[in-house]
């Protein structure tokens, strides 16, 4: 494995299918994405998040007639932001990205983040959750950081914040599912994972082809 770098070593058995190798071309690049999930923690986490390490003060927070705990109220706000931060993405790739498949992705998470963010926001309005209004300012860094880029360029980092964005958004769901307390805000976490486990399959897809095109 000297010369080969499997991106597959780190999402084994997570259920994401079988992802071809890369050659020492893009070692390096590949490498960086794995250390950042590594440095994450969440490179093994999409099926199983430890409650010790994500451990959330269960103190219940009154909203109105209604109670949702930490844990819950948590989950809607960064899950809302997340959304936001992936249209605003999408709207980026579609309009910037030079490689078919990160316009095709970035639309993709134009409609699918637009339907996600409706469950959401359902669900917070009916416990009185108020939800951020725009992305949190890492995630806003990021957002300018690629709308700086152009060209390949673009279509790599863009496809690696794809990977990364979706690899966390998987392991706040999870959390959300071992450790939330309402169960429709629990069912909001159960039906985006699916939708966001194919989001990182096609990101790495994406990723993929847009390094064999260079």
């Amino acid at each position: 494995m000297d010369d080969i770098v499997r991106f597959s070593d780190c999402l084994a058995g997570q259920g994401f299918g079988t992802l071809r190798t890369y050659g020492t071309r893009h070692k390096e690049d590949l490498c960086g994405v794995l250390s950042v999930l590594a440095a994450l923690g969440l490179c093994g986490a999409l099926t199983l998040v430890s409650p010790a390490a994500h451990a959330v003060d269960p103190q219940a927070v009154s909203v109105g007639v209604r109670q949702l705990s930490q844990q819950d109220r948590v989950f809607l706000e960064r899950s809302h932001q997340n959304n936001l931060t992936e249209i605003i993405a999408g709207n980026l790739a579609v309009k910037k990205g030079e490689c078919p498949q990160v316009r095709e992705l970035g639309a993709m998470l134009i409609t699918h983040h637009l339907a996600l963010d409706a469950e959401v926001t359902a669900v917070a309005t009916r416990y009185g959750v108020p939800l951020p209004q725009a992305p949190s300012a890492e995630q806003a860094a990021e957002l300018s950081d690629l709308a700086r880029r152009s060209g390949r360029d673009f279509d790599m980092a863009w496809s690696r914040f794809a990977i990364i964005t979706h690899v966390q958004a998987l392991a706040l769901g999870e959390q959300e599912i071992l450790l939330g307390q309402q169960p429709d805000v629990k069912q909001v976490a159960v039906k985006a994972q699916p939708v966001l486990r194919h989001h990182l399959e096609q990101a790495v897809a994406a990723w993929e082809k847009c390094a064999q095109s260079g």
